[in-house]
């Protein structure tokens, strides 16, 4: 039985429905429920099938006696199985009792469910239960409850007609769940909207309070600056007295190093105060992050996709993985769920499209297939959220992991990141479909940035460790061992003591200025930048990417895959242009010019 059918998952929607009536009664019998009558309850199910055949189970009477559950010993033996299978709320193993007379007896323990189990079984059963098999579960507890419980009411719940004119249990039924359904919905829709609104109305009060701050900020500089002025003329004139006092005594190189000493002191000031007015406003970038409440809808919106699959679909070892931006840790308010599914079986269609059909008969939509993709995708909203999900992709979920460990290792990585995604957006370098930078290919260039070109280091080589730090991962024949346990190098990163926003500006500076986008390689695997050791396959004449690398940027797995491959030299020209003016307003204190706002 634990292979997925139509007949498997009726008996198992029924058993769930039949297990929910009995905790419904608990409270007698010390909440022992009789394994003998669970299966007369059966017998009584089968009865009813055989005497009054419906649609969808006209051969469940056959495969109840085949499998022998209107009997104790059948219901034993498949008990584990039936079980596996089950989203009844608690855990209902067969146990065994010496009873007063019928001497040693089977049992389940059904002690009451709470108000909360409640509603999450009714719920599941409205969205995973198949509706073709909703009015005959309504009509069998219907008709067990009049011929086979007649001293207990279950779980309560009036009576209804359904659709062919008999007699049901108003909650299991189609139409009362097709309603459920849709209040749902409408509650999600709903729900959407007013995260909508809030987005807005979050992002109204920053715009306000930005050009408040700005207009607090310009006055402040102001005042400041008159301040500097006489605080420099002042230490001036401090350094002028010093140097006359010190001059019968020092020679002419000592004069120079006392006046380059002050020189670099009021540098130093006024570097802080710039890069302090830079990190303000990163630290009001990431009120764009996705909100704790977001990345948990996401994570049931997982749980309910895998669940799904798994019993409904015939993939009983399916498992959605979650990767991309909610995974690494890099999502927005505005950002897209990527899932994969491992383990999805091949059941004689293509599998994207089998994927598909799976989605969209469970209610999910509406259903958008590009099978033609490098990465076949479905595209699909679920919960208010847009959703792109492939198949069997799971080196996009070591990458986002990998993204994840880097980012939890340093606060500052997180800053600095939405400070640069921005800048890059508003420059127009960022979008790897159009030929310029992916934000993958922009968060690997960080992640070298912090590993070897700034002093010291603030994040270590993950994958240059140590093998008893690294567990051995191998997919399509890549190492994808990294060490995951950022605790072992957050007293790394605190040794390098600059702000977030000096970082970001000596980003600017180096690949704006200094790094050599003709011969030059990002390698995040490595965790350096040195001469390019990657050359770009053959393309054939209908392959439009370009025919030579203009920018080389390495994935940490794939070691011949260029993740900036798609970059053209007036796109790279434009890149690093966008850097070289973001870097000169920055230093000039002109954050609104650098991040064109």
């Amino acid at each position: 039985m634990h292979q997925m059918t139509p007949k498997n998952t009726f008996i198992y929607t029924l058993l769930d429905a039949i297990l929910f009536e009995c905790a419904g009664n608990s409270g007698t019998d010390d909440n022992h429920y009789h394994l003998s009558d669970l299966a007369n309850a059966f017998g009584h199910a089968r009865q009813m099938l055989l005497e009054t055949p419906l649609p969808s189970s006209d051969d469940i009477p056959d495969y109840i006696h085949e499998l022998a559950l209107d009997t104790t010993s059948g219901l034993r033996s498949a008990w584990s199985s039936l079980c596996d299978h089950s989203p009844f709320p608690y855990k209902v193993p067969v146990k065994s009792r010496f009873g007063d007379k019928r001497g040693v007896y089977d049992y389940i323990y059904l002690p009451p469910l709470s108000s909360r189990q409640v509603n999450e079984f009714l719920h599941s059963y409205a969205e995973f239960v198949p509706s073709e098999y909703q009015d005959e579960i309504a009509a069998v507890v219907y008709y067990l409850r009049a011929n086979c419980w007649t001293n207990q009411k279950g779980s309560g719940g009036h009576a209804c007609y359904l659709a062919d004119g008999s007699l049901g249990v108003a909650k299991y039924s189609k139409e009362h769940n097709d309603k459920k359904q849709q209040k749902m919905a409408q509650i999600r829709a709903r729900d959407a909207e007013q995260q909508k609104v809030l987005i807005q109305l979050r992002q109204q009060q920053e715009e306000e309070r930005v050009e408040k701050e700005k207009a607090e900020k310009k006055k402040a500089e102001k005042k400041k600056a008159e301040k500097e002025k006489v605080r420099q003329e002042k230490a001036r004139k401090e350094a002028a007295a010093a140097a006359e006092k010190q001059e019968l005594e020092l020679d002419s190189d000592g004069w120079v190093d006392v006046q380059f000493a002050q020189m670099q002191r009021i540098q130093e000031q006024i570097d802080e105060a710039r890069y302090r007015s830079i990190n303000q406003y990163m630290d009001q970038l990431k009120l764009l992050a996705a909100t704790a409440g977001t990345r948990r809808n996401v994570e049931m919106l997982r749980q309910a996709l895998e669940t799904l699959l798994r019993r409904h679909h015939l993939q009983p070892h399916a498992e959605v993985c979650l990767f991309g931006s909610f995974e690494s840790g890099l999502s927005t308010l505005t950002s897209d769920a990527d899932f994969t599914v491992l383990n999805f079986r091949d059941l004689g269609r293509e599998p994207i499209h089998e994927l598909a059909s799976n989605l969209h008969t469970s209610g999910w939509g509406p259903i958008k297939t590009i099978a033609t993709a490098r990465v076949p995708i479905v595209s699909f909203t679920g919960h208010g959220i847009r959703c792109d999900m492939s198949i069997n992709q799971p080196m996009g979920v070591f990458n986002s992991q990998l993204i994840h460990a880097y980012q939890r290792i340093d606060p500052r990585f997180l800053t600095i990141w939405f400070g640069l995604r921005t800048l890059a957006d508003k420059h127009g370098i960022l979008g790897g479909s159009t030929g310029y930078l992916s934000s993958y290919a922009l968060t690997m260039m960080l992640i070298v940035f912090l590993q070897d070109v700034t002093t010291p280091p603030i994040l270590p080589k993950l994958q240059q460790q140590s093998t008893d730090r690294m567990i051995s991962r191998m997919i399509d024949g890549y190492d994808c061992a990294f060490d995951k346990e950022p605790r072992n190098y957050t007293a790394l990163a605190a040794r390098n003591t600059k702000l977030a926003g000096q970082l970001l500006t000596e980003f600017c500076m180096y690949f704006g200025y200094t790094f050599n986008y003709a011969t030059r390689e990002v390698n995040p695997r490595l965790g350096v930048i040195r001469h390019r050791s990657v050359s770009p396959p053959p393309r054939s004449r209908r392959d439009s990417r370009p025919k030579d690398w203009q920018m080389l940027v390495l994935d940490p797995f794939i070691t011949n895959r260029n993740v900036a491959g798609n970059c053209r030299a007036a796109h790279v020209h434009d890149i690093q242009q966008c850097f070289r003016s973001a870097y000169i307003a920055i230093t000039k204190g002109k954050i609104d010019k650098a991040f064109k706002r």
